[in-house]
């Protein structure tokens, strides 16, 4: 084999390597836009979601801890009086 048939093979050889390469990067972009992109948008939607509604019980919570504080004051301090006193004598 003659210098030139070599480079003429190794030029063809990676001209169809690039061209498989190119095929390749189009199949992975189209897999992506249509299984990847909308299955991470769902995902992320139903997480914000479940945010919104953790916010939501959170802030309803509270709401009724206060409440429940305001009619019985007395009732909410030795509440946290005992639970201050037994977390205290748990954590030595």
């Amino acid at each position: 084999m003659s210098r030139d048939t070599v480079k003429k093979n190794i030029e063809a050889a990676a001209e169809t390597t690039q061209d498989q390469i190119e095929t390749l990067r189009k199949q992975v972009e189209q897999i992506l836009n249509d299984y990847v992109n909308p299955a991470l948008l769902q995902a992320a939607d139903r997480t914000e979601h479940a945010v919104a509604n953790a916010r939501k019980i959170t802030d309803h919570e509270i709401e009724n801890v206060s409440t429940r504080v305001q009619s019985r004051p007395i009732a909410a301090i030795l509440i946290s009086a005992v639970v201050g006193f037994l977390a205290g004598r748990f954590s030595k």
